[in-house]
Formats: C-alpha cells, sequence, structure tokens
C-alpha cells in the first residue's frame, strides 16, 4: 500500500493480534475457510528506510494469515482489506483510508499461478507452528551423505531474509566438513 502521508503510530513491525487467537487458527487448521476476525501484521519499512517512500509518504505490508486452498476473489480481497483497515486505523487512531494512493494484492491464486504452489500456500509444507523457526527441516540429510538443503523451507525459515541466512548456514556446514 502506498500512502500520500506519514503514518502515525507505527513501527516498522506491527503485529495487530487483538483479536481471538484461538477462532483464527481454528478457520485456517481445523475448519479452513475465511478468518471471520483476522490477525494481520502490518510492514511500514518506510519507517525505518526513508528510500522506501517518497518525502512524506509511507509504504505498508498488510499479511492475513490464511488457510490454503481456499475461494479466492478480487471481491473477498477488497472484503478483507476494508476488514482490517477498519482495525488499523481505530487502533492506531487515524483516517488514513482516504490516503491510499496505491494498493496491490497477491494471494492464494497468485502464488498458484505465479509460483505453482500447492493450495496457492505462501509457506511451503504445512504452515503448522511444529515447522516453524528452529522445527523446520534442517539443512543437512540425515539420510544422504553430503546432500545439504536450503530455502524458505528449511531452518531459519520463510522469506527472502531467512532464505539468504540459510543459504549462508549451509555454506558454512559445507566448508566445515570438507
Amino acid at each position: 500500500i502506498g500512502f500520500d502521508k506519514k503514518l502515525e503510530n507505527v513501527e516498522h513491525h506491527n503485529l495487530f493480534f487483538d483479536t481471538d487467537f484461538g477462532q483464527h487458527a481454528s478457520e485456517i487448521y481445523d475448519n479452513p475457510k475465511w478468518p471471520s476476525r483476522p490477525l494481520f501484521y502490518a510492514n511500514f519499512p518506510s519507517v525505518t528506510d526513508k528510500s522506501m517512500a517518497p518525502n512524506n509518504m509511507e509504504t505498508g505490508f498488510f499479511l492475513i494469515p490464511i488457510a490454503p486452498g481456499i475461494e479466492d476473489t478480487p471481491a473477498l480481497r477488497d472484503q478483507y482489506f476494508d476488514i482490517i483497515l477498519k482495525r488499523f486505523q481505530e487502533r492506531t487512531g487515524q483516517s488514513v483510508e482516504n490516503n491510499i494512493i496505491f494498493k496491490k494484492s497477491f494471494c492464494i491464486n497468485d502464488f498458484k499461478e505465479q509460483y505453482n504452489s500447492y493450495k496457492g500456500n505462501a509457506y511451503g509444507m504445512a504452515n503448522t507452528l511444529s515447522q516453524t523457526a528452529f522445527l523446520r527441516p534442517g539443512l543437512k540429510s540425515k539420510k544422504i551423505k553430503n546432500l545439504f538443503f536450503t530455502g524458505q523451507l528449511t531452518v531459519p525459515g520463510p522469506g527472502v531474509p531467512p532464505s539468504l541466512i540459510s543459504g549462508k548456514l549451509v555454506s558454512e556446514l559445507i566448508e566445515k566438513n570438507n
């Protein structure tokens, strides 16, 4: 999201876990559907890196954890953006809906089409708490000698920085083992 003003009461990383986590988790894992009261994460990189937005403007990313394989339509995306934007405005005490100058969404269908991701899953594997952080598959094969793994599906996890870190860790493991 591009905003034509600097936002107030936000940090670089913001978690909006202000609704029932158990209900949200159940609506992802137990009874897959769009969450009725979604938790979400908001990232504003321009808070710490001024090159991420023009002067006196803000760049934002909003992420809603959802189940893979559920319906994905432009109308649903807009509906859920409106839900989280309303909560964002209430929690931060500011109106920003009229300050949006750019908006682009990326969801299940995009992950399927652009990455051939199974059911549009952004995180690979099952995306459960038992497959996060240090619980993800290791960097070295337990079965095949000198086989190493790197990327979002290994330790430390998804996203560009952790994928790069996993590559660095694997290179150090290979050097150590030679």
